[in-house]
């Protein structure tokens, strides 16, 4: 058992927190990698500051709690990233509530009559309905300007049959006479 409270190793827990952050960004699709580094980060807190006692009861509040404070961690800044990311992305996006929407869902559509967009983590695609080109109609709804894009970014929106946006993403285009 480490000391209690003993500065070098409490520096290995902080290295630790911090090194996995912009992988449970990058990755956070699921809510698995989240999980799994909060529980290798809490084996390296209980390495440097405290080692419960699993056997006992009382200790699983404070589990409880250190696991959620690290959770809590990665989501706020994992937030606060994407809030910056996307907002600097975005032409027309100046609410938080979208990137809000997404960040916790995973995935967020906006269509109004200007514009469609598709927003997730950390990747973002937004097209004025001037400037769609090609699209889709079966099980999903592809919208995209098909503009040569890198493989990380999105390049069109896709918008699946049994949410409620296919219905409005559909009389949009039909009001604009594209489909």
């Amino acid at each position: 058992m480490a000391e209690f409270g003993s500065t070098e190793n409490i520096f290995w827990f902080w290295a630790v927190l911090l090194f996995t952050t912009p992988a449970v960004l990058r990755f956070r699709e699921t809510p698995i990698v989240p999980m799994i580094s909060t529980f290798f980060v809490f084996g390296f807190y209980t390495q440097s500051y405290w080692m419960p006692d699993f056997y006992d009861i009382g200790d699983w509040p404070g589990i409880i709690g250190v696991c959620a404070l690290i959770l809590g961690f990665y989501y706020l800044t994992g937030f606060m990233v994407h809030y910056v990311y996307c907002r600097s992305k975005s032409e027309r996006l100046n609410k938080v509530g979208p990137i809000f929407d997404a960040w916790i869902k995973g995935k967020c559509y906006v269509i109004n009559d200007e514009f469609v967009a598709e927003i997730r983590r950390l990747k973002m695609f937004e097209v004025a309905w001037d400037d769609v080109s090609r699209f889709q109609d079966g099980e999903e709804l592809v919208i995209s300007d098909d503009i040569e894009r890198e493989p990380e970014i999105l390049g069109e929106v896709r918008i699946h049959k049994d949410l409620t946006e296919y219905e409005i993403a559909r009389k949009i285009l039909e009001e604009k006479g594209l489909l």
